[in-house]
This record gives C-alpha cells, structure tokens and sequence, in this order.
C-alpha cells in the first residue's frame, strides 16, 4: 500500500499520542502484557473454569487515542485499491494453521483442549501446539489434525512444561515421537530471536536443529521472528538451521507496508519457505483486538502472496483470542468461509 508522507506523518503523530496514553495507564495500573479483553455483555458466564483472568478496562483506558489511530488506518484502508480475489488461493485444508495450547499468560487456558477447541472454531486442519508439555498425552489430543508442530524451546512456554530437559533434548523427544505421531512435521521455535541485538548467533540454533532430525531427517525446523526485527539484526549466520521462518507483524501499523516487508523479509532469509503469522490480538501498538477492516486486509494479501508462491501458509493466533475479541475473531472465522 502507498502511503504518502503526509499521511505517515499524521498516523506517526496518532501513534506517538497513543503511545504516551499508554505509558501513562501502566504507570497508574498493574496491567499485565496481552491480558486485555473486550468488555463482557451482560450476564457473561465463562465456562472455562481454567481460563486466566482478563482485563476488560484497559480498552476503555487507552481512549480516545487508540480509535483515532484506528480511525486512520480504516482510512488508509478504505483508499487502497481493492483486488480481484476471486484466482487467488483459498485459505484451508494446508495452508492453514491455529497456534496455541495450554498457558497461564495473556488471558489464556490451562485446558488440554484449549487448541483443539481453537482450530475447530475456524476449521483449520493444522495446528502449531506450544506452551504445554511434548508428550504423549498431548501429542494424542491432537492426533486428528493432518499437520501438527510442536514447540521445542523455553521462551514463552508455560511453567514446567518443559521439565528439565534443554531445547535440545526436548528437540530430540519430539524426533523420537515423531515416529509414534506420523502427523507431527516439525518444530517450532518461539521468538528465537528476541534476545539477540545485532547478530542472531547460531549455536543455539544448530543444535536444536540436529536434535530434531536425529530420529527424523523429514521434520522441519520452524521459527518466529517479526517484522521489526529484519532491518535491526543479521540472521545470515541461522541460515542453515532454519528451514521455515514464521514472520509476525507485531504492530498493527506495519501490515500497511505488507509488500515492503514481505520483500525485506525474503532478501533477510532467501529462498527460505514464509509462514504468515497473523496475531488476532496487537500487542505492539495497542494491546487491543486487532481491527476487523486490517484482518481481512491481511488474509487477502497472504492469499495474494500464497498465489504467487511466496508463502506457504498462515497461522492464526490464535485459540485464547476467540473469547477475548469475538469481534476479531468472527471476521476472521466469517472471511474464511466466505472467501
């Protein structure tokens, strides 16, 4: 999308106030990081007695600022040109994946199902399970997606899940079930990259690498890195260890730039596979919902992207969005069917 300096300016401007709003809320409030939540319509009753809490006011407290960036971003939306989807790929069967599993963070479940109950409710047939533990038992609930990976390394995972081994070891566990589990195609790597300042190492990244093909040459080694991280950090010394990049806009403003990124993205790690993450949940400007408008937005240019070969499919994240923002999530669920 072609934003003109003008209109940069004035969304830098919106962002830079809503920024300071936040600033300003978290100084006078305990507010956890991705705990947010739309307010509850009258007489709500969860049925999930292992959901974390919510907090339902940090959207009202992020007013009006917020709503004028969003307002910006609608418009920008509603100028760009719209285009003939009607070739394009469809999202489903392979190409689409649900990320989650069992976590106390973020307004999430502890439920063993929590994911299972997520990839139904946008019928998606791949699944990227994380947080809880790689084990049979779990491995077992979701045998019946045709596509599954798991998480190998401790960033983000829930407390314990992981036991004692290192990400190498649980790397090597997952090899070995792989061949109980003929479903399970690989590894997933969490924000793999988030520690690092310039120069991603690659030690890490080698070892989880061979221990994952130890007992299964075939699986594939997955791992999440964001948009504002291509132009900050070199990634040429990973490249040999990974074998699919799960790239993320963590800001909502960024996916407005989706062609730039995508280019930057493939110049950053070339002729690797790109997974299309897409948070239903913006943690990095707002820490709200994400607007409905911009979803839709997004899937259309990853079924663009899928059509021409540079993707090769889409996670959505994920299961614990759906109670927090229906909103968001029925426009994704809808775009789906629909599309």
């Amino acid at each position: 999308m072609k934003i003109s300096d003008t209109q940069r300016r004035r969304l830098d401007m919106a962002l830079e106030r809503l920024y300071r709003k936040e600033w300003q809320v978290r100084k006078e409030r305990d507010y956890k990081l991705g705990t947010s939540a739309a307010p509850r319509p009258a007489g709500y009753v969860e049925d999930d007695p292992l959901c974390s809490p919510v907090d339902t006011e940090w959207v009202k407290l992020i007013e009006p600022e917020n709503s004028i960036v969003d307002g910006i971003i609608k418009e920008l939306l509603a100028e760009a040109p719209r285009q003939d989807t009607s070739r394009f790929v469809k999202l489903g069967d392979d190409n689409l994946w649900v990320w989650g599993g069992p976590t106390p963070y973020w307004g999430g479940s502890m439920a063993d199902d929590t994911l299972v109950r997520g990839a139904d409710y946008f019928n998606a047939k791949n699944v990227v399970y994380v947080y809880g533990p790689t084990d049979e038992k779990m491995l077992g609930i979701h045998s019946k997606y045709k596509r599954m990976l798991c998480q190998i390394n401790a960033n983000c995972r829930t407390p314990g899940a992981q036991g004692n081994q290192t990400d190498e070891q649980n790397a090597e566990h997952l090899s070995k079930l792989s061949l109980q589990f003929p479903n399970v195609v690989g590894a997933m790597c969490d924000d793999v990259s988030v520690n690092f300042w310039k120069v991603v190492l690659p030690e890490s990244f080698e070892a989880r690498s061979k221990a994952l093909k130890k007992y299964n040459p075939a699986l594939k080694m997955y791992g999440v890195f964001y948009v504002h991280e291509l132009d900050a950090k070199d990634f040429s010394h990973i490249l040999p260890y990974i074998d699919v990049v799960n790239l993320w806009f963590w800001h909502k403003d960024e996916i407005l730039e989706y062609d730039e990124k995508i280019e930057l993205c493939r110049q950053k790690f070339p002729g690797k596979p790109i997974i299309q993450g897409i948070f239903l949940h913006e943690y990095g400007r707002s820490d709200v919902g994400n607007l409905p408008e911009l979803l839709v937005y997004q899937l259309e240019k990853c079924r663009e992207y899928l059509t021409r070969g540079v993707l090769e499919g889409v996670i959505l994240l994920g299961d614990r969005e759906i109670k927090k923002w229906p909103e968001s999530a029925e426009a994704v669920r809808n775009y789906l069917k629909n599309q």
